[in-house]
């Protein structure tokens, strides 16, 4: 994930926060307007779907912050491979600037070069496994639990508060 995803990611974070935070205040707003009359009807309909957009907000983040330590993950798993791979770059300069073969630059390249040859499946495998275990996780578990909750909730206010 580039620097450009994460702060794409991150606007659409700010956007359903603030979409949220207007929701809010419109809703605060006529829990106001029901208070000042002593509806007691209209204040409870207000807390309940201040309640209820609330819980969808929490849930939103929640996605949201899988969505960054999944991209996160991976980032790291990418930077230790990148970091092995620069290393022999680096080799590979201190070996073009010295002009003459120098016989540790050389077994030096050849120890990163069997470790990068060793590491490059472990990292694709590791890569791959935390993109299908995070996949999985949100799939099967995560989201249906958080929709579970907002369909029981409202379930639970619709009884208690009618409209």
């Amino acid at each position: 994930m580039t620097t450009e995803h994460f702060k794409e990611r991150a606007d659409e974070a700010r956007k359903v926060y603030e979409t949220s935070a207007e929701d809010m205040g419109r809703i605060g707003e006529a829990f106001a307007r029901a208070a000042s009359t002593f509806d007691l009807k209209g204040m409870s309909n207000a807390w309940k779907l201040g309640y209820l957009r609330g819980l969808e907000t929490v849930f939103q983040s929640q996605e949201q912050t899988h969505h960054f330590v999944k991209e996160t993950v991976k980032q790291g798993i990418n930077g230790a491979q990148q970091m092995l791979q620069s290393y022999d770059k680096c080799l590979d300069e201190v070996q073009g600037k010295a002009g003459t073969a120098l016989p540790f630059v050389e077994l030096s390249r050849q120890f990163m070069r069997s470790v990068q040859h060793a590491a490059d499946p472990l990292y694709k495998t590791a890569a791959d496994t935390t993109e299908s275990a995070f996949n999985y996780y949100e799939d099967s578990l995560a989201r249906p639990s958080r929709q579970y909750a907002i369909d029981l909730n409202k379930r639970v206010l619709d009884t208690i508060i009618t409209a």
